[in-house]
């Protein structure tokens, strides 16, 4: 019945409908959540790092310099909280010259723009293989969830760091024309988001993009000396301070390990045990399992360390593998069964379903959390036990 109710042109045109109308309210919400409230562009820590005043005592000192005021800080944003590394901040120097509403109306367009370059990168590298109107249905997901609408309100940089990284591996496997330079300007800039993109980077690793990874963090190296001599500074601090003010929102989290264990020491620990996982399985991967490997990824990197829900917009590329899994099926080359597969793609719907609308129905209460919680460590668990599998050592046999 679901099979031909899927397949029914009246149906399919009023699924699409409805996401469009969906989507088009939380877009209106999102940027309308913007011009009011920004907070997180880090415009402010930018601003003071230009003017060679350390950001990151400021955060700790609740501002004492009291520059902000002369650029409507009071007004337009709340406490600054540096939590980004000098050489991180000084990519956003283009915004020295602007006001902070000026900013942020720019950085509003801005998401706009990296919301398509996403939803175009997406359709050309992992997510290739479906076809338009399923592709178009999941883009719509994606924008109409609470997740993107809260990252477009809040002014954050998940957009912004994603974006560049799918344009570093468009351009590192999907592309024609393979361009190492912009494959590595790509990754130095999409460290922004480090939470999310550096457990994403170990799929270059995976793909043995050595010197690009190489280079990109070097740029980063090289940038931390130039703050240090700004800000008159020790290179040590340029490093310590920004992880200081982070490790302040550590336990504030949705559903990472951090939230899970109220920021205690097992967090870091398992947070560290599980990125070593993960780094050992990028010299064991086999080569057919490249997406299936780059969805255990994105799905570990959003709860491995401190995130908000905001992040988990991303959570619409792990379909990539499901596109993967069934294409090998097809060719009696998957260790899943066709049944399984559509299993596991049923419970990941449900779990995505679960973060883009349930929580926020639930205003992300304790139990609400708890609940969704559990179904995305579920799906998580499974996803990197495929993984596992499917590793140099993986074996053939089928699993359900």
């Amino acid at each position: 019945m679901i099979n031909k109710l899927s397949q029914n042109k009246y149906f399919k045109n009023a699924l699409l409908l409805i996401l469009i109308l969906l989507a088009a309210v939380s877009l209106f919400q999102g940027v309308r959540n913007a011009i009011h409230d920004s907070q997180d562009f880090q415009w402010d820590a930018m601003k003071v790092f230009s003017h060679r005043i350390n950001p990151y005592d400021e955060s700790a000192n609740m501002n004492p310099s009291g520059i902000l005021e002369q650029y409507g800080y009071d007004k337009y944003y709340l406490q600054m909280e540096a939590n980004q590394f000098p050489s991180l901040l000084m990519i956003l120097l283009v915004f020295a010259p602007l006001q902070p509403l000026t900013a942020r109306y720019v950085w509003i367009v801005l998401n706009l723009l990296f919301t398509a370059l996403i939803v175009f990168l997406l359709k050309k590298t992992l997510l290739k293989d479906m076809d338009n109107y399923s592709f178009c249905l999941l883009s719509l997901l994606m924008i109409a969830g609470t997740p993107y609408r809260n990252q477009l309100g809040v002014g954050q940089h998940t957009l912004f760091a994603f974006c560049f990284f799918l344009i570093a591996l468009y351009f590192s496997e999907y592309s024609e024309k393979r361009n190492a330079f912009i494959v590595t300007i790509a990754l130095f800039i999409c460290y922004f988001k480090y939470t999310l993109t550096v457990p994403l980077v170990l799929y270059f690793i995976y793909k043995k993009r050595y010197k690009e990874i190489i280079v990109s963090v070097l740029m980063h190296g090289v940038l931390t000396v130039v703050g240090a001599w700004w800000l008159n500074d020790s290179i040590m601090n340029m490093i310590l301070k920004p992880l200081l003010v982070s490790s302040k929102l550590a336990a504030e989290g949705g559903l990472d390990i951090s939230a899970l264990f109220s920021g205690s020491v097992i967090a870091y620990i398992l947070a560290f045990v599980i990125m070593l996982a993960l780094f050992i399985s990028a010299f064991r991967m086999n080569p057919k399992y490249e997406r299936t490997y780059m969805s255990c990824l994105i799905l570990w990197s959003l709860i491995i360390t401190y995130h908000r829900t905001y992040d988990f917009f991303v959570m619409i590329t792990v379909y990539a593998m499901f596109l993967e899994l069934e294409a090998l099926s097809e060719n009696s080359q998957c260790i899943m069964s066709e049944n399984g597969i559509n299993y596991l793609k049923i419970f990941y719907f449900i779990t995505m379903i679960s973060v883009f609308f349930v929580l926020r129905v639930f205003m992300e209460s304790l139990s609400s959390r708890i609940f969704v919680g559990i179904l995305y460590y579920i799906l998580t668990i499974v996803v990197s036990i495929i993984v596992g599998r499917v590793g140099y050592y993986g074996k053939k046999e089928k699993v359900d």
